[in-house]
């Protein structure tokens, strides 16, 4: 997988092609054509470079209105695919960036809040809708364009509000789009009738592949789907394609196609570097616009002849073939949710240790504390996890009254493997939420906060305790000393019931009065039978019946258990939010 300096690179190449092919095209025509064709491509350019700031400008603008309320929406309503479909849908059409939507998904998946199969239904519902742009082009709001730029300017110069400069922004954005496209739609009506300009859309509506492949790659140019479908209702409109209106449709809706595959390549962009899960998350994004495409190529005449039907106007047309086909696409692979899952699994597939190793936490959550400290308390649940399988794997080292060297030094690398997991969250963790209790939080998340830094440091003492026991044990053996048999009984008593007790603090996140005192209780009880383990142990040494160097051995492992105990006690006091 790419690195996350892969993925910058990746993103400055882009736009440096973007650059160097305005560059190309621009001193081509001032040589071969004349300053008049070099300055109606500079105000194309421009128009388009207007169009695609504004929509991102108004689509920021909106997003930081809708604020932590938005990420909490999407965290939240997604239950089942259906349920996360309306959900994408709705945040989508509000804030008018499917990109924005997919991205903050992925993150989601990443920090193991969301599920894969809940992330689907998302993306799918994202997809409709980012239409809504689309339909909104269509209807030719130019006129408002200059009023809206006006206020909009005005609030940004004028409000102390940062909510109502974001309004003003917002403004300033729909303006800029509208603008942007009436400067394409006035250059492009002096290429319609040049004789390559036609050529390029007879060979377009002609050839359909051509056709999604030229979508897919101005796309990933101009880093917009939005953008893309403006420009080619701006092209139709100008009557670019040609006079006959269903062959300028069929050679337009193709480009539509290959500019939902584009648009997949920022959710592909914002996976790099991520968990396996959320690049899962990304691929879903691209099979399904691939596989919408696949299905709808060879029907391209009867699905052009239905949307000639929808509306008279060829731009509302090219609006409609968008939104037909993304709804369409859903309601297909609503069901099939399943399926893309498991496709998603078989093209990366699932590692044996994939279920507790670290999900990279993802800082952009940072700027939304409930969600973020939500994703904390996972990478804490994947470190209980951890700490279970360390006290199950000594557990069953300690009941096997045979066991040899190799035995031993093979549970102590299984033991060192998942150190090292819960050591790497840890570090990460510990991060995270250093970094998260810098911001301004209200009390109470504070109070979350600084719950979770404590329970993490008791986490790491248990878990440090657990691995000096397996190198008592490891030392031993090495030394070819074995417990008495009924010492190694007494040893896997106390480490399994306080394995029990341990399992029972830890199957939530929070306990109440009455469950602390019970789990109080039985860490006390635990304490006195490891205090008899020990009596007893030094009764068998004084009377000879045990190794002295090995009761040591003996009384250093009661010891660490002692220690795993008294944490066990802090981690009950802050479960119950007693600091």
């Amino acid at each position: 997988m790419f690195s996350k300096s892969a993925k910058r690179n990746l993103k400055l190449i882009i736009k440096w092609t973007a650059i160097a092919l305005f560059v190309v095209v621009f001193f081509y025509l001032h040589f071969y054509h004349g300053k008049k064709a070099r300055d109606t491509f500079s105000v194309f350019a421009g128009g388009l470079g207007m169009f695609v700031f504004g929509m991102n400008l108004m689509s920021s603008s909106l997003q930081r209105i809708a604020g932590n309320r938005l990420k909490t929406i999407v965290s939240t309503l997604t239950r089942s695919p259906l349920a996360g479909m309306i959900t994408g849908l709705g945040v989508t059409a509000l804030i008018q960036s499917s990109s924005a939507t997919t991205v903050m998904t992925v993150g989601f998946v990443n920090a193991g809040i969301m599920s894969l199969k809940q992330a689907i239904g998302i993306i799918l519902g994202a997809n409709i809708g980012t239409t809504v742009t689309a339909q909104l082009i269509a209807f030719k709001l130019t006129d408002l364009a200059w009023p809206a730029l006006a206020i909009g300017s005005g609030m940004i110069m004028f409000s102390k509000s940062r909510k109502n400069r974001s309004w003003g922004e917002a403004l300033l954005g729909f303006a800029l789009l509208f603008l942007g496209m009436k400067f394409m739609g006035d250059t492009l009506k002096a290429y319609r009738e040049h004789e390559a300009f036609k050529t390029v859309f007879v060979i377009l509506s002609q050839n359909r592949i051509l056709g999604v492949i030229a979508g897919l790659l101005v796309t990933l140019i101009v880093q917009s789907s939005s953008a893309t479908v403006g420009l080619t209702m701006s092209l139709i409109g100008t009557g670019a394609f040609g006079d006959d209106a269903f062959l300028a449709l069929k050679a337009a809706i193709p480009i539509i196609l290959g500019d939902n595959i584009g648009t997949c390549i920022t959710a592909m962009l914002a996976s790099i570097g991520t968990s396996r899960n959320a690049r899962r998350a990304a691929l879903v994004h691209s099979l399904f616009n691939t596989f919408g495409t696949l299905l709808i190529l060879p029907a391209l005449d009867m699905y052009t002849n239905f949307i000639m039907t929808t509306a008279n106007d060829q731009m509302r047309q090219v609006a409609n073939a968008h939104t037909f086909f993304n709804i369409a696409n859903g309601l297909i692979f609503l069901p099939l949710s399943g399926l893309l899952e498991r496709i998603a699994m078989l093209i990366i597939p699932r590692t044996e240790d994939e279920q507790v190793a670290v999900t990279n936490l993802d800082k952009r959550l940072l700027a939304t504390p409930p969600i973020a400290i939500a994703q904390a308390e996972q990478q804490l649940i994947s470190t209980i996890a951890i700490v279970n399988k360390k006290f199950t794997k000594i557990c069953e080292l300690l009941q096997n009254q045979d066991a040899d060297l190799d035995e031993v030094a093979a549970t102590s690398s299984a033991i060192e493997t998942l150190h090292k997991q819960r050591d790497q969250i840890n570090r990460e963790l510990n991060k995270f939420l250093v970094s998260l209790a810098q911001k301004d939080l209200s009390e109470e998340l504070t109070r979350q906060v600084t719950r979770l830094l404590y329970l993490n440091k008791d986490m790491e003492i248990v878990s440090s305790q657990l691995e000096k026991l397996v190198s008592i044990f490891l030392d031993q053996a090495e030394e070819n000393m074995k417990l008495s048999d009924e010492a190694r009984e007494e040893l896997h008593l106390c480490l399994s019931k306080t394995a029990e007790v341990f399992q029972h603090l830890t199957g939530k996140l929070s306990v109440n009065e009455r469950e602390a005192e019970e789990i109080r209780q039985n860490i006390y009880g635990q304490t006195l039978v490891d205090q008899a383990a020990r009596t007893n142990q030094l009764d068998r040494i004084k009377s000879g019946e045990h190794n002295p160097i090995q009761g040591i051995a003996f009384l250093d492992s009661l010891r660490s258990m002692g220690s795993i105990l008294s944490s066990m006690q802090q981690i009950c006091d802050h479960l119950q939010n007693k600091f």
